[in-house]
């Protein structure tokens, strides 16, 4: 996860910057949402940071690695003013998240947060005449909610609009902590809406569907005066920045941060996970059919004969999972790439 505002305005990464590093314990872990973890780390003497920061975090001595390396960029789900650090992690197969996952009570972590934020980072602004429209998919609610918490801990005078989307409330992270800011906040409105209404376990009461310039115009009277945060996946905060973009809205107006290192892919439903191992063990079986034919008639020619049924068959089924193992390619390039600029 990066914040483009921080690569845009400033031109470099964070080797560059000047930076505080700390080692810090686990406290605890706690599921938010369905697939999301919260982990809870003691707060050092001297960690101070602002509200939708993120920080640089390093396994020590992780019993496995793979090819994405052994640190991650995490936004911070805490306010300065709470006595630990926690982070929101969306957990997928990598061995950087098994082993954050499998860490034990009292185990370390390598933590690098920058100093001196540059103006024009992902922080709330200073003027409270602009309202602040946050419009965020899923796990980029982290930032957001570290922003709109510090908010009303510190009783700023700031108007707050969060539309908030997901398939369905179990997906939500922090919905419910949300929704009681919203009460204790009256200068807060929280707007979340549910993408997959027709797979909804039990009655929901708010929007559905996707964000658009019709549910944003139905909260927000002026769309130009605002000062927008966007956060969610690449796909997503594009999507957003255009539709912005094509009411008016300015540049200058728009924040925006990219949550990186899993595609759509990986955080789809059970289902297209269902039907991407089932035609794995199609190709399987196929493979086993054509072994099998091979050791009959003892001739590799056999299977790979234009007369061969089984020929066809392979070759559909190449053409049927290619695209999604080369997306998965084209995902991981491009967060390696995100992760090095």
């Amino acid at each position: 996860m990066y914040s483009q505002r921080y690569r845009h305005m400033q031109g470099m990464s964070m080797s560059s910057m000047k930076k505080a590093s700390f080692e810090i314990a686990l406290k605890g872990k706690k599921q938010i949402a369905e697939g999301t973890i919260a982990f809870i780390f003691e707060k050092p003497e001297g960690f101070v940071f602002k509200a939708g920061q993120h920080l640089r975090m390093t396994l020590i001595n992780p019993p496995e690695t793979d090819a994405e390396g052994g640190s991650r960029f995490f936004s911070l789900a805490s306010t300065p003013q709470n006595p630990d650090i926690v982070i929101a992690v969306r957990m997928r197969d990598t061995a950087f998240k098994r082993v954050l996952k499998n860490m034990r009570i009292g185990e370390k972590v390598l933590i690098q947060i920058m100093l001196d934020v540059p103006h024009g980072a992902f922080a709330l602004h200073n003027d409270p005449s602009k309202p602040a429209v946050f419009i965020v998919g899923g796990i980029g609610i982290v930032p957001a909610y570290s922003m709109i918490k510090d908010a009303t801990e510190k009783k700023l005078p700031h108007k707050l609009f969060l539309f908030y989307s997901n398939r369905r409330p179990e997906d939500a992270s922090f919905l419910e902590d949300l929704q009681k800011l919203a009460e204790q906040n009256l200068s807060f409105k929280l707007i979340a809406t549910m993408t997959k209404a027709e797979k909804l376990s039990k009655p929901w009461k708010g929007e559905v569907g996707f964000i658009d310039n019709a549910m944003l115009t139905k909260y927000v009277d002026d769309l130009k005066s605002p000062i927008y945060y966007i956060s969610g996946l690449p796909e997503m905060v594009s999507a957003m920045k255009k539709m912005l973009a094509d009411s008016g809205v300015g540049e200058d107006s728009i924040n925006a941060e990219e949550f990186t290192g899993f595609n759509l892919n990986e955080i789809r439903n059970d289902s297209s996970h269902a039907w991407k191992r089932h035609m794995l063990t199609v190709a399987v079986v196929l493979a086993v059919i054509g072994v099998l034919h091979v050791n009959a008639t003892n001739s590799v020619y056999s299977v790979f004969s234009l007369k061969n049924p089984i020929f066809y068959l392979l070759i559909g089924l190449m053409l049927i999972i290619a695209p999604f193992k080369l997306k998965h390619l084209l995902s991981f390039i491009r967060s390696k790439r995100n992760r090095s600029s």
